[in-house]
């Protein structure tokens, strides 16, 4: 299902990742996604590969999509632009850790988080603070000061038919080194209706 996302990753205070992804983005899709792959992460050998990732210029954008033109199945899983592709989602963090230790570079898509109409959910893992974030749209309330994303107020046309949106409002914050079960997510997270009688 096209429901639109986000996954970043923080370093050194830095958005290192910020990987659009147009599916799956509830968090029994890309939330999973995201939290199998820290679950098993080997933290030292992934911190190390985000280091070294780094974002496209506008001029290497521009060389890329000339050769997509040329060649659409460059964007494919496993191909040479495959880790660009909106595709991805939080799969992207897999590719990270299977990358060189030369870095990968990416596209930067943090202010799609601005627009909370359209960025629906975000993944965030800030390996400064050790902790695992969880964001979500469809906020028409200014953020507080101390929001991660409050800083992005104003970045996106937030005007939609009249209605206003703001930047995507933090959800739930999981730690790294006490991450829930698959189960407890889905259950802070989506927690099933009781059934009615």
């Amino acid at each position: 299902m096209g429901t639109r996302n986000l996954t970043c990753v923080v370093l050194g205070g830095e958005y290192k990742v910020a990987q659009y992804g147009q599916w799956d983005g509830y968090p029994s899709g890309q939330g999973l996604t995201a939290l199998r792959f820290l679950r098993g992460m080997d933290k030292p050998q992934f911190t190390e590969k985000v280091a070294a990732i780094s974002y496209l210029t506008q001029e290497q954008c521009d060389a890329i999509n000339a050769e997509l033109r040329d060649d659409s199945g460059l964007m494919g899983e496993g191909k040479k632009y495959g880790h660009l592709s909106r595709d991805r989602g939080a799969d992207i963090l897999n590719i990270i850790s299977q990358a060189d230790t030369g870095g990968i570079s990416l596209l930067d898509s943090l202010t799609f988080a601005a627009d909370s109409l359209f960025c629906e959910f975000a993944y965030v893992i800030d390996l400064d603070k050790g902790t695992f974030e969880v964001f979500r749209g469809f906020n028409q309330e200014p953020l507080a000061e101390g929001e991660r994303f409050a800083f992005l107020a104003g970045k996106a046309d937030q005007q939609h038919r009249g209605e206003k949106y703001t930047p995507i409002k933090h959800w739930h914050t999981f730690q790294l080194d006490a991450l829930p079960t698959e189960e407890e997510f889905l259950a802070i997270l989506e927690p099933k209706e009781d059934e009615e009688e």
